[in-house]
């Protein structure tokens, strides 16, 4: 979790100012949010298993969720890759996160 908000939120951030500044064009903006998908695609499965080991050290974590998140995008909206990610981050941080997909 702390890659994704760390480091790599930071590149997307510059990426963002980029693009603002005119700098960047949809087409590389695109290309970057495809990279930090599967990033964050591969480092899910070593925050699943931080989670899995945290809840086995104290299981009253399981039952006390934060809350609830409903989430969905339409199929080809750039922002599902900024979905995915907010659906990483509060499922991290104990949110029962329901995604609907696209």
């Amino acid at each position: 979790l702390q890659i994704i908000e760390g480091p790599l939120m930071e590149g997307m951030n510059i990426i963002g100012d980029l693009f603002g500044a005119g700098k960047m064009f949809l087409p590389q903006v695109i290309k970057s949010a495809r990279v930090m998908k599967k990033a964050v695609a591969y480092l899910t499965p070593f925050m699943e298993e931080e989670k899995a080991r945290k809840l086995a050290e104290n299981p009253d974590l399981a039952q006390k969720k934060t809350g609830c998140v409903l989430m969905a995008t339409v199929k080809g909206d750039v922002h599902d890759i900024g979905k995915n990610i907010v659906g990483v981050v509060l499922g991290c941080n104990n949110y029962n996160v329901v995604d609907m997909g696209v």
